[in-house]
Order: structure tokens, then sequence, then C-alpha cells
């Protein structure tokens, strides 16, 4: 019997941090479960995207995050000098190669069945919830069937196809660039970098640089491109040459200018386009940027988060937004669940917020954490099919015993 030939518990959809997260985590739980993912390799933006550092982890000297995920990007550091930095709170450097092994070793020693290089088309429905997942390969359509499915596609491909309601934003996107060859000890500090990439830039904006755990290497976060549809291949296609393009001017600007970067070279630029935003489902409850910004609590958390507001500009006539927050929010099971399909959970940055608290919890970090948590909920609603149903006690109880945090930085100073 082939993969797509069997009836799972839980079928995740797309398999970067948060849906691999998420197959882990069902996996660990007991179902048998398959993870679909178009690329062939795990780890979405962290990997194929060159998105690093895994952004952010804690706030005001606490950790607001923790988990299964905390605890991979631990022993990874502790793997090999160049496999990752260790953890901080504003998060880890880690090499992508290192990481896709990590994330892959995992999801298969916890039984997760692996489909790469496929496609999801569409979804076949039978008694108001999901029963399959049209897929697309090399061999041509076929079908996997589920009990429970947890979309975590990014762009909200499942529940649009189910027919969950979304609002669209648009955000710039950007081509990551990893650059070798750099003689660090000759480096300026990080200001004056700055200062000298400012007088000759090209491209969006600023020098964001940040090392790679090989002394020799940086991530270039350098390229932008705004104003486009992420939905639209198209566009990425535009996207995607216009930011490659950025990259390379970008690198000989640094060769030019700025002492260090004499023969430093791009060893990678990333095979997936950085996308920002697009479709946000709207679920049970729309987090919106007054529960991000008063630190707000809810009974039914599943996760933290603590990243800045972070707007690339596409929105408000392209002006942009940044500014960091004083304190973590919760983040509730009910924006991972909707009115329309029992059967489904999604988890990653397509859950049900608005735009502004989207721009928080869009990044790595609180993936990690939303993907576990819908795993595990996945599993729990395996028998019935009713995720929207799940206990909530229970679901934070198994959260909790792999280390999640859940409880605001005020409550555990008090010990309440």
């Amino acid at each position: 019997m082939g993969i797509r030939d069997r009836v799972y518990d839980v079928v995740v959809a797309g398999g970067g941090i948060s849906g691999t997260m998420a197959a882990v985590a069902a996996a660990r739980e007991g179902c048998k479960t398959l993870l679909v993912e178009r690329y062939g390799a795990l780890g979405g933006m962290g990997t194929l995207g060159l998105v690093q550092p895994i952004t952010m982890w804690g706030i005001r000297g606490q950790y607001v995050i923790g988990g299964t995920g905390k605890a991979i990007l631990e022993q990874l550091a502790a793997q090999h000098p160049e496999a990752a930095t260790p953890m901080a709170h504003y998060g880890p450097a880690c090499d992508a190669e290192y990481l896709k092994m990590t994330l892959e070793t995992t999801a298969l020693d916890h039984g997760v069945t692996l489909l790469y290089h496929t496609w999801i088309t569409g979804v076949e429905e039978a008694d108001d919830r999901l029963a399959a997942l049209r897929l697309f390969a090399k061999d041509g359509a076929s079908t996997v069937r589920g009990k429970v499915f947890v979309d975590a596609t990014g762009d909200a491909d499942v529940s649009a196809f189910a027919g969950v309601p979304f609002d669209v934003g648009s955000q710039g996107m950007s081509l990551m660039a990893l650059v070798s060859g750099i003689d660090r000890d000759r480096c300026p500090e990080r200001q004056k970098v700055s200062r000298i990439y400012g007088e000759h830039r090209v491209g969006y904006g600023g020098l964001a640089l940040f090392w790679h755990p090989r002394k020799d290497t940086a991530y270039f976060n350098v390229t932008e491109v705004e104003g486009l549809n992420a939905l639209d291949p198209e566009d990425l296609t535009q996207v995607t040459i216009a930011c490659r393009r950025q990259a390379w001017g970008v690198l000989e600007v640094v060769r030019d200018h700025i002492p260090g970067f004499e023969q430093a070279y791009i060893s990678q630029i990333a095979p997936a386009v950085g996308v920002r935003e697009s479709r946000r489902i709207r679920g049970r409850y729309v987090l919106n940027l007054a529960d991000v910004d008063s630190g707000r609590h809810f009974e039914d958390v599943v996760a933290r988060a603590s990243c800045p507001i972070d707007i690339h500009g596409s929105e408000d006539s392209g002006r942009g937004e940044y500014r960091g927050l004083k304190q973590s929010y919760a983040i509730p099971y009910r924006s991972l669940v909707t009115d329309e399909v029992p059967n489904l959970i999604v988890t990653g940055r397509c859950i049900s917020a608005d735009h502004a608290a989207h721009s928080s919890l869009r990044r790595m970090a609180p993936g990690f954490a939303l993907g576990e948590a819908a795993g595990v909920a996945a599993a729990l609603a395996a028998p019935d099919g009713n995720a929207p149903d799940v206990p909530v006690g229970r679901l934070q109880d198994i959260l909790r015993g792999y280390g999640a945090v859940l409880d605001s930085e005020g409550a555990r100073e008090s010990g309440n």
C-alpha cells in the first residue's frame, strides 16, 4: 500500500516550522500522521527561505516560548559549533542544512510519514467536513484521506479550498542571501557597517546582517519588493528576479566599501521567496492589535509571543511600522479553529488575526509553539473529528508537559 492509499488520523499540509512541529506533536500523541510538503525539505522559511535568526523567544529577561521547538534548537547548538548559535531570548542563528536534517530526523523518529514534492490543489468534503486533500505530483493527480487536517501552508491554501472566510494582506516580499568569505576580524562594529552601507546603499533599505554560526558567513536580509500579490505566480516571479538582482547589487557595495568584505561572495540565495503576509483566516476569534499591545491573556491560551509589530509597507500607501512590545501576549486556541470546518486546525502565519497582530505572530519562534499546539489539538480531535470541541484544559496540560510557556510574565513572577 502506498503512502497516499492510507487513511491518516492527522494530515498536515505544509512542512515549514509550524507544520513540522504539528506533525511531530500529533505523531508523538499516537496518531498516524502524514506531512505533505511541496519542496524537498522541512523548515520552510527557516531553511528554504534562509530566514535567520529564528526570533523571538523572550522579552524582559524571560522566555515566553518554550516547548519542543526550544529543545530542538538547544540540542542543535550542542551538536556542532557550526550548526547553531546558543539559544537566546532574541533567538539563535542556525545553519540551514543542519536545521533541515534535524527537523527531518525529528519527524521521522516520531513516526511522521513524509511526502515531499507534492502540491495541494484542492479538497474533498463529505458531511460538512474535510474528507481528503487533492494532490498533484510528477505521477499526476491523487488524493489523501484523513480524520483531522492541519493547514500549515502559510497561505491558508487548505482553508481557502474548504470555503473558510479569509482576508488577504500585503507586505513587502524578500529573498535572503547567504554571504561567505568575510574576514570578520577586520569588520567594523555593526553601527559603522550600517553607516557605511547607508552612504552607498542599493535596494529597499538598510543592511540587516546576521552572523551565521560559521565565522566567515552572514545572512543578509537586504532585498524587498512591495505592492505585489503573494498569491499570484507572475508577481512571485517578478519578486524573485528583482530581489536576486538587488542581492548582487548589495554584494558589490559591501565588497567595494566595507573592510573585511573584499573577498565576500554569495554562497546561496534562498530558493523560496520570503512572503510575510497573504491570506489570514477568519476563525472563531480574530486576534487584534489591542490584544497584542495590552498583553492580553486568554483562558484558552495555547501559545505566547512577544515579537515586535513589524509591518513591511505594502498597505497604507507603502508606510511600514516597527516597534517593540512591553510584554508578551497570549494566542487563543479559538484563533486556530473555524466555524465552517470542524475537522480543520490552522497554524502558523495564516491563523485568525488582523493585519497588525499578524505582523508580530508571523515570526518563526511563535510558529514553533503554534505548531506544537495545533498538533496536540489535532490528536485530541482525531477520535471524533471536532477540533473546536477539544478540551482546552487537557490541551494546555499536555503542552506544559512538553515545556510550553502559557502564563504571562506577571503571573510567573507572582507565582500564580
